[in-house]
C-alpha cells in the first residue's frame, strides 16, 4: 500500500517479466530507485480495488483501465456491425428486392427489419463508446495545473480556462486540436489521415446523442455507407498518434491502455522511496490492513 491509501500488489521485478493477462486492465508502475545512474532496485506495482458484493462478501480485482474499456466495448460493437454488413448486406446470395421475394412479403419485411436494427444498435455502440473513450483520454490528460488561453473573437477579449472549464467547455475537437497537441508536442492533429474519420465519428454521435425529432431516421442512411467502419476505427488512430508522439519523447503515463501499445511501455517512478510504501498482506493470507 502506498502513502497516499493505494493497494497494489507486486506482479514482477522488471518489465520483461510482465506478461498482460487482459489488456483491459491499468498497466502497473514500474519502481526503480537509481543510484550513480545503475537501477538498483525495481519492482512492478498493479493497483487492486475492494468492492462489496452484499452483505460480508468482497471481491477484489486489478483496477480497470477506462479508455481501454471502452475502446474494447467499441470494438468488439464495430467487429459485430462489419460482420452484419459483410455476411447479410453485403451477401450477393441474399435478395432484398421485395418483387422477387417468394413467400410472405410482411415475414420477410420484418426479418430485414431486425437485422436493421440489430446493425443499427452495434455501430450506434461503437460510435457513442468510441468517441466516449476519447473525451475520456482527453480530459485525463490534461494535468491539474494547465490553462487554456484564447481570444473570443466576437468579445475581443482574453479567456483563460483551468482544467475543469477546459472538460466542461471546450468541444473536444478544440482539446485535440490545440491542448492535446501542446500537452504532447505533436505535429497538426488536423493534417493527419485519420481527421477526416473523426470528423464523421463526432458528426454520427452527435446525431444519436442530440436528436431533434424521434421521426428522423435520416441519419442511419449514412450507416450503409463502408466509410462508417473508419469513423468507428478513428478513436483507437487518434490515440496511437498521441501515443507515438509522448513515447518518442521517452514518457509514459499511466492513463494509456495496453490496447494501443504493442511494444509494452511501462509507466516508469524512477524515483523509488520505500518510506512512501508499506506492507498490508500477501495473496496467501490476504489484506490484513484495511484503508
Amino acid at each position: 500500500m502506498t502513502k497516499n491509501k493505494k493497494i497494489g500488489m507486486v506482479v514482477g521485478l522488471y518489465p520483461n517479466q510482465y506478461k498482460i493477462e487482459d489488456p483491459r486492465l491499468n498497466k502497473p508502475v514500474c519502481h526503480q530507485k537509481i543510484e550513480d545512474g545503475k537501477i538498483t532496485g525495481s519492482m512492478l506495482l498493479q493497483d487492486l480495488d475492494t468492492s462489496r458484493i452484499g452483505k460480508g462478501k468482497e471481491i477484489t480485482y486489478f483496477c480497470p483501465n477506462n479508455i481501454a474499456v471502452l475502446l474494447s466495448v467499441n470494438s468488439k460493437a464495430l467487429e459485430q456491425a462489419k460482420t452484419l454488413y459483410s455476411d447479410y448486406f453485403q451477401n450477393p446470395s441474399v435478395e432484398f428486392k421485395l418483387e422477387l421475394i417468394e413467400g410472405d412479403k410482411k415475414t420477410f419485411l420484418n426479418k430485414i427489419s431486425s437485422k436493421v436494427c440489430d446493425y443499427i444498435e452495434c455501430l450506434q455502440t461503437a460510435i457513442v463508446f468510441g468517441y466516449t473513450a476519447l473525451e475520456t483520454f482527453a480530459n485525463l490528460s490534461i494535468p491539474d495545473e494547465y490553462t487554456y488561453e484564447t481570444i473570443n473573437d466576437s468579445k475581443g477579449v482574453k479567456e483563460t480556462y483551468d482544467k475543469t472549464a477546459i472538460e466542461r467547455w471546450l468541444s473536444l475537437k478544440t482539446k485535440l486540436q490545440y491542448i492535446l497537441k501542446e500537452i504532447y508536442q505533436t505535429k497538426k492533429p488536423e493534417s493527419q489521415n485519420w481527421w477526416g474519420h473523426f470528423s464523421n465519428l463526432e458528426e454520427y454521435r452527435n446525431d444519436i446523442i442530440h436528436q431533434k425529432s424521434i421521426n428522423s431516421t435520416s441519419f442511419y442512411k449514412a450507416y450503409f455507407r463502408k466509410t462508417v467502419f473508419q469513423a468507428g476505427e478513428s478513436p483507437l488512430c487518434v490515440i496511437k498518434f498521441f501515443y507515438e508522439a509522448h513515447a518518442k519523447n521517452n514518457r509514459t503515463n499511466p492513463i494509456w491502455p495496453w490496447l494501443v501499445n504493442d511494444k509494452n511501455y511501462f509507466p516508469i517512478n524512477a524515483q523509488y522511496d520505500s518510506q512512501g510504501f508499506e506492507v498490508i498482506g500477501n495473496v496467501y493470507e490476504g489484506i490484513k490492513k484495511k484503508l
